[in-house]
């Protein structure tokens, strides 16, 4: 395979790692460039890539593409790194929560510069197959990109977008379930009750719920402040879940059942055909909480 290097920032994270393992089975050639190694196999760089050294360059030579699998912020520091080691038709490649701030950033510095955003719509530490992978690309109808052939042959499924659809897409995918868990684990810290025998008698909901907070909080918190913090549109789904939790509490203040209920029909008829595959979801979900 000809000119094979990918270069890959934040190469020994989770994100970083998965992309790399994906990519080397296929033949390419793996740089990867963090602040430290993590057992990574391929060719290793430590380099801080938001102050990096001088004479850095040759790690970008035959580069095809670079992978950015920094949190966002970090991400957007090193454009103007990479974009002064490698030509415009080498292909820039975000591991973003948030892709548009990126994209912007890019476009600023260098309009020609290729562009593919990357976003596993799941965990590294699960397995990838039929999993969703949101690719970020700015014309949904262009030739199919070879991280996107790759991650179909490895098993995972793609959905394309434009990095704004992305963006508005997460803050209702990921800000606002977050948020709302979080909102509980807040909720939950300020109990009095023993949590000893809320453990013994907790119904399903209340492991699910439980399951889900704890599957936050073993994980890095820049992951979810990023995805809080960097997405535009996130502020408005939070806004929106406050004021479902104050319509809630008018309705039992109330005593207005019928208000509730209609709120409920609301919910239900916005939700459609979801309605009956989550619940079949939930019941699948339930019955392995024994």
């Amino acid at each position: 395979m000809k000119n094979n290097t990918v270069v890959v920032l934040g190469g020994a994270g989770l994100v970083g790692s998965l992309i790399s393992r994906i990519l080397k089975q296929y033949g390419y050639n793996i740089k990867t460039v963090d602040q430290r190694s993590g057992g990574v196999e391929s060719d290793y760089y430590e380099v801080e890539v938001t102050n990096p050294f001088s004479n850095t360059e040759h790690i970008f030579r035959n580069a095809m593409a670079v992978v950015f699998a920094l949190p966002e912020s970090v991400a957007i520091r090193a454009i103007p790194w990479v974009i002064q080691s490698v030509s415009a038709d080498v292909v820039l490649m975000p591991t973003c929560s948030v892709q548009r701030p990126f994209y912007n950033a890019l476009k600023a510095a260098s309009p020609n510069q290729q562009f593919v955003g990357i976003n596993p719509m799941f965990s590294p530490k699960l397995s990838v197959q039929g999993r969703t992978v949101a690719i970020c690309v700015e014309d949904s109808d262009a030739p199919k990109t070879f991280i996107e052939q790759n991650l179909m042959e490895a098993g995972m499924k793609i959905r394309r977008m434009t990095p704004a659809t992305h963006d508005e897409l997460m803050a209702l995918c990921q800000a606002l379930p977050h948020a709302a868990i979080l909102g509980f684990g807040m909720a939950l810290a300020k109990s009095s009750v023993d949590l000893a025998v809320v453990e013994e008698v907790m119904p399903p909901p209340m492991r699910t719920m439980m399951a889900l907070l704890s599957r936050l909080l073993v994980n890095p918190p820049e992951v979810y402040w990023d995805i809080q913090l960097e997405n535009d549109q996130a502020c408005h789904q939070r806004e929106a879940l406050a004021q479902g939790m104050e319509r809630l509490m008018a309705d039992v203040n109330d005593r207005d059942y019928e208000c509730f209920r209609s709120d409920l029909q609301t919910i239900s008829n916005s939700l459609g055909k979801l309605v009956n595959t989550g619940a079949v979801d939930c019941q699948h979900i339930f019955s392995l909480l024994n």
